[in-house]
């Protein structure tokens, strides 16, 4: 039955979000994938005082996306605070982001460079420079920007609330150490890791041969994230879980298979390299398949939100009522596509054969 003209027409209105961004200036960029943060094209946004655009994919949903943002050389952009939470990775370049409550005057500084990832507190005033007179500053931050937009729907609130959460940030000086500590949301809790590539992380080869992860959790805001590395050779199992995962490559080449149960002669195939990103939407299953011999290594950033929506498992098979597919389970044509990438690009297949159920 088709939809009647009113739900039409509700159906067809941009999100509160997109308003913003088409009223506020700050560009978007859609799709399933992106191919190379590093180069993708930014306009200026004045709210920033620096080029800038979002990622605003498929697979987002409305609730995660990635904002890039440019710095050039010995330059700063504007200060800033937000009532949403980002996680922010240094894609290029070096230099500092200072951090300060309303009631000093002395601020945190906290120097980076590519590879770098931290989380600003939640509403913390801070503010990006760049620490080279040669070079710019490439930055993106996997943010929750859409749902708290959608749901307040007032740029001055999301913007210009003075309101400090203590029970988060109180201006330690030592807030921003590195320290990996036990965690309860995930693996571990850090707030600043300046090399993502120095990063030891743990086997999983029950979720494919040659897999390792770490669970992140920065600055006790409620995303979370994980460091992944696909060894060479080998690929992940598929698996399916909830909206809004923004997967940043940061190390290897190889591609993406994404699919809707059932659908699998539309498969969606993403192919990557440092500085891609893509957002499998949620309930899709999806394959990460290195091609370079070097190992790949991805940083998913989520939306976090534990037990908020369906209840997801993608670390348990679907054998025992989970989300993960078996390698026996998956279309014959997977596995045959990815040995013929492999002879292509010279690179040894390192997988078991597969002795498919039936």
């Amino acid at each position: 039955m088709p939809l009647d003209e009113a739900s039409a027409k509700r159906y067809a209105r941009k999100s509160a979000f997109l308003e913003f961004c088409e009223k506020d200036g700050l560009s978007v960029l859609t799709g399933f994938g992106i191919d190379d943060l590093k180069t993708a094209p930014l306009k200026h946004w004045e709210r920033l005082g620096g080029p800038a655009a979002y990622c605003h994919l498929e697979g987002s949903q409305g609730f995660v996306g990635v904002f890039i943002a440019e710095i050039a050389p010995g330059k700063s952009l504007k200060p800033f605070r937000h009532m949403y939470e980002e996680q922010v990775l240094i894609l290029a370049g070096r230099g500092a982001t200072q951090f300060w409550r309303d009631a000093s005057s002395d601020p945190i500084t906290l120097e980076w460079q590519a590879g770098s990832l931290f989380s600003p507190p939640l509403n913390v005033k801070h503010q990006h420079h760049n620490g080279s007179a040669t070079e710019a500053v490439r930055l993106a931050t996997a943010n929750n920007l859409p749902l708290i937009m959608n749901v307040y729907k007032s740029p001055d609130f999301v913007f210009n609330v003075p309101y400090e959460f203590t029970d988060r940030f109180t201006g330690q000086k030592d807030f921003f150490n590195g320290d990996f500590k036990p965690g309860e949301e995930e693996d571990r809790v850090v707030n600043f890791i300046p090399d993502l590539n120095a990063v030891t992380l743990d086997p999983h080869p029950e979720r494919g041969i040659g897999f390792s992860r770490l669970g992140i959790h920065l600055s006790g805001n409620s995303m979370v994230g994980h460091i992944m590395a696909v060894e060479s050779g080998t690929y992940k199992k598929a698996h399916r879980h909830g909206p809004g995962a923004q997967v940043i490559v940061i190390a290897g080449t190889g591609y993406s298979l994404m699919w809707y149960p059932g659908k699998e002669k539309e498969m969606v195939r993403i192919d990557w390299q440092p500085g891609s990103l893509l957002v499998p939407p949620e309930g899709w299953y999806h394959h990460h398949f290195t091609v370079s011999k070097e190992p790949a290594r991805h940083l998913a950033l989520r939306r976090g939100l534990r037990l908020v929506g369906h209840p997801w498992r993608p670390n348990l098979s679907e054998h025992e009522g989970g989300h993960l597919l078996e390698h026996e389970d998956e279309p014959p044509e997977i596995r045959a596509v990815y040995e013929a990438e492999m002879k292509k690009a010279g690179v040894p297949f390192r997988m078991p054969p597969v002795q498919r159920r039936g």
